[in-house]
């Protein structure tokens, strides 16, 4: 019963979070998403970029059958992996804990707003996070409990596999992790319970690297993967692990999560079970945190596995500080305080992650993306656009490409004549700090004559969006 009402919950809070938020696409990578998804559900399983992991897109375009839009489509499956998260979260920590912890855990994934937002959006995160967990939980039920859990335990972290690139280190990283600190000494058993894990994940890994060979020409494991190692610098790496640990997860933890975190790792004494199962949690958490380094960002979504593992530790710390202070006088309501902090820091930081967009500042998302791209779909005819971000393209159904970060106004200007443009376009939000060259065009006046002005869009503060029409020929 506790779990139903917390996916309700978790249910009702998320359709307030969708209504209250406009939603538009925010990444390049959600257009990536969007257009895989379509050449899956027209039957074209070889026409997509290799680079984008195949179940995110290919979960969409089932959705497709009942959701016409394929943007909405795709953002469902975000919102239901978003709902459906509430579940293994419970469980593990009602398996590692108690029921207490389990309730609490659940809250404060249930209300995170953070969480609830990309639920909503069109990203794999929610959809990975659904998988994570889920595989956490039947992974540590296969080794200690055997029967049939060996053979449900495998598919969450193939379809994390299938769904995030790091995803090929947590299925191979795993069943280790889970046989060194969960097999209490009998490996032999722990290493015959994984037995179906470690075979499926042989099939599904040589499959996979033969699907990938017949798109690319590339026999590979992970073809996203190569993107990254050659992109490594050991200075924005270094940067990244410091900015992580002294400034994304105390803030991304907040006051309340942080208290109770150290509660929940040094307040007592706790069963060496309980404690190798905190150990098998959070190594999952470093092979989650340490492969997502080499992206170079310390961008929180590369972050939400170990902060939820650090919430689910914090929500024990809440339920250790409630049960000890039920024995206190005024019990009831003492014991009621730490739930009662961490719903009204949630309730403070969902009413500013909300409120922000009713308050005349600039929207989260970028709306006026939307806007123009609709506008020139239909009011223009179909011709290539110039500029830096391609949701302006996305939503004015037309091909888009863009300037190098380094072009001077003139060189911008010729490599969109050289590149066959008919349409020039820039944004206050991105491209003006991307490409400060390109600053003067968002006022007219200080267009080229290549340039014809077409009209302006002003929704938003520090939003403006610029369009203008290449005349040909020009070549300044």
């Amino acid at each position: 019963m506790d779990l139903a009402l917390l996916c309700v919950g978790a249910l009702l809070y998320r359709i307030v979070f969708l209504w209250a938020m406009p939603r538009v696409l925010d990444t390049a990578d959600a257009i990536h998403y969007i257009e895989t998804a379509r050449h899956l559900a027209a039957g074209d399983f070889w026409g997509y970029d290799p680079k984008i992991p195949v179940l995110y897109p290919l979960l969409g375009a089932f959705l497709s059958l009942f959701i016409q839009d394929m943007e909405w489509a795709c953002r469902m499956v975000s919102f239901v992996a978003s709902v459906l998260l509430i579940v293994p979260v419970y469980m593990l920590a009602r398996d590692i804990y108690d029921r207490r912890t389990a309730c609490f855990s659940a809250i404060v994934v249930m209300f995170w707003p953070w969480l609830a937002d990309y639920g909503c959006r069109v990203a794999t995160e929610a959809t990975a996070m659904s998988f994570w967990f889920f595989g956490a939980w039947l992974l540590a039920r296969a080794v200690r409990r055997g029967g049939a859990w060996i053979w449900i335990a495998p598919w969450p972290f193939l379809a994390l596999y299938l769904t995030r690139a790091e995803g090929m280190f947590l299925l191979l990283a795993a069943p280790a992790i889970a046989a060194l600190l969960l097999a209490e000494g009998n490996y032999r058993q722990a290493i015959s319970r994984l037995l179906p894990y470690l075979i499926l994940g042989a099939v599904v890994l040589v499959a996979n690297s033969v699907y990938v060979r017949s798109l690319t020409g590339e026999a590979t494991v992970n073809y996203r993967i190569g993107f990254i190692v050659r992109e490594f610098d050991v200075l924005r790496f270094a940067k990244t692990v410091l900015t992580t640990v002294t400034e994304v997860l105390p803030i991304m933890l907040g006051p309340v999560l942080l208290l109770f975190l150290g509660a929940g790792l040094f307040g007592g004494e706790a069963r060496p079970q309980t404690r190798r199962m905190e150990g098998y949690l959070l190594l999952l958490a470093a092979v989650q945190w340490g492969t997502s380094l080499f992206v170079l960002s310390p961008a929180p979504r590369y972050l939400m596995a170990p902060l939820i593992v650090l919430s689910i530790i914090a929500a024990h710390g809440m339920a250790r500080v409630n049960k000890h202070l039920r024995n206190k006088p005024h019990g009831t309501v003492l014991a009621a305080l730490p739930l009662t902090a961490l719903l009204l820091f949630m309730s403070v930081h969902t009413a500013a992650t909300v409120g922000a967009e009713y308050v005349g500042r600039r929207p989260r998302e970028p709306r006026e993306y939307k806007a123009a791209g609709l506008w020139m779909k239909e009011n223009l005819p179909s011709g290539l656009i110039f500029s830096r971000k391609p949701q302006i393209g996305f939503y004015a159904d037309m091909p888009s490409t863009g300037p190098a970060l380094e072009d001077s106004l003139g060189a911008a200007v010729q490599r969109a004549h050289r590149a066959g443009a008919a349409y020039f376009v820039v944004d206050e939000r991105y491209t003006v700090q991307d490409v400060p060259a390109l600053r003067p065009l968002l006022d007219p006046e200080n267009a080229p004559e290549t340039l014809q002005f077409l009209t302006a869009f002003d929704l938003y503060p520090q939003a403006r969006v610029v369009l203008y029409a290449l005349r040909p020929g020009g070549q300044e």
